[in-house]
């Protein structure tokens, strides 16, 4: 299984990849959106991992701009974020996103999540 995770947080990604690594998922990195965009329209992943704020973008209009490319149509999204209310799952959702997933979250909680989303 091969997971792109994108999130502007140098340690945040680092951490994810370090997890996913140790559950045996082979983790690739992007530190901004248009690098995961290049990535998602060049390469197939089973599952996206978007951080919903980045510096300079939102995770929402990602997910938005992944979803009209040919790889981006159908692979599933998981779109992490520290904000917790109906309103902004329900705009991941509309977005395109499979599952929303609010920080802090336990490292167990996260693989378990991407595991699932990968079936």
């Amino acid at each position: 299984m091969q997971v792109l995770i994108v999130d502007d947080n140098e340690e945040l990604r680092g951490f994810l990849a370090l997890c996913l690594t140790e559950a045996a998922v082979d983790a690739v990195v992007a530190q901004d959106p248009d690098d995961a965009l290049r990535r998602v329209e060049t390469e197939k992943f089973d599952v996206l991992v978007i951080d919903s704020v980045m510096e300079n973008s939102d995770g929402i209009e990602l997910v938005q701009k992944i979803r009209s490319t040919k790889n981006g149509r159908t692979v599933p999204i998981l779109m992490m974020s520290t904000i917790s209310t109906a309103l902004a799952r329900r705009m991941a959702t509309s977005a395109g996103c499979s599952e929303f997933l609010v920080k802090p979250f336990g490292q167990m909680q996260f693989i378990e999540q991407v595991k699932n989303l990968s079936r």
